[in-house]
């Protein structure tokens, strides 16, 4: 069974994703609030799958970060990126740095849950 690890600092939005996930029957989920307690989640879990956000504090972009320490870790994480930042700049600047998928905030549902099956 796949591990999925999801990193947003708000914890409405990783109980919205949770729940949207389990529906894809994906169970062996963790959370992290901040970048800190994703890269230790990720070091001892090993997620196979991470959804992240970019914004974990007010005034910095964390996520890039977050992303490129689980990229000198294990480049073969699936990373799906889930934010509101929509400069196109930032999607391309996540996808070279490795992440598989850029969806916008607000989201469909059913966009992750299809993005989601692509790596099951």
């Amino acid at each position: 069974m796949k591990k999925v690890l999801i990193v947003d600092n708000s914890s409405y939005m990783r109980m919205f994703v949770k729940k949207i996930i389990e529906k894809g029957d994906f169970h062996n989920i963790f959370e992290a609030s901040s970048e800190e307690d994703a890269i230790e989640i990720f070091k001892v879990e090993k997620p196979d799958i991470v959804i992240l956000d970019l914004n974990m504090s007010e005034f910095r972009m964390d996520g890039v970060r977050v992303l490129t320490d689980i990229m000198k870790i294990n480049p073969e994480t699936v990373v799906i990126i889930i934010s509101a930042v929509g400069h196109e700049n930032v999607k391309d600047e996540c996808i070279a740095l490795g992440a598989k998928s850029y969806i916008r905030k607000p989201f469909d549902t059913e966009i992750l849950l299809k993005t989601l099956e692509e790596y099951k």
